[in-house]
Parts: structure tokens; C-alpha cells; sequence
């Protein structure tokens, strides 16, 4: 089973930031978060990591845009490489 899982797993790349006062924010625009479903596992870690409700995690991750502020702090935070930012 790791050894499957550590096969299907890739690391998010973290875009290039600008900084900013409220947070650091992409410098691509037109990018926004998405979730690879074949990699997600359900394990929530992205919806801790969010301070504004912008994940949910039933099963499988959803990105909810409207309360998305692009922290980027769930992509930081996935295991398994599932949150993607393009």
C-alpha cells in the first residue's frame, strides 16, 4: 500500500509569491486552487490548515472559491500532493 501510494503521490509546487499585509499571494493570475481527486485521501489536513473556510472535506476535497484568499497554506499542508495551484 506505500509503496502504491508513494508512486501516485507528487509534491505541489508552490508558485512564486509577492508579498503582501495581509498574506503572501500568487503573482500568476487567472491561477486558482484544485484538487487532483486521484490523490486526494480524504485525511483533512487541508481543512485544518484553512483559516477561511474554503475546504471541505466529505470524502474528497472541494475547493469552495468565494472563501478562497489563496494562502496557499492547504497546498503547504497536503501529504499527498493532491492540491495543486493552476
Amino acid at each position: 500500500m506505500a509503496e502504491a501510494f508513494r508512486d501516485r503521490g507528487t509534491p505541489g509546487v508552490v508558485p512564486a509569491l509577492k508579498s503582501g499585509l495581509p498574506h503572501d499571494r500568487p503573482v500568476t493570475d487567472g491561477s486558482r486552487l484544485q484538487v487532483i481527486n486521484d490523490l486526494c485521501v480524504g485525511c483533512s489536513y487541508c481543512s485544518m490548515a484553512c483559516n477561511d473556510d474554503a475546504l471541505v472535506v466529505e470524502g474528497l476535497c472541494e475547493v469552495n472559491e468565494q472563501n478562497c484568499t489563496d494562502c496557499l497554506r492547504c497546498l503547504l499542508w497536503c501529504p499527498t500532493g493532491a492540491l495543486v495551484y493552476s
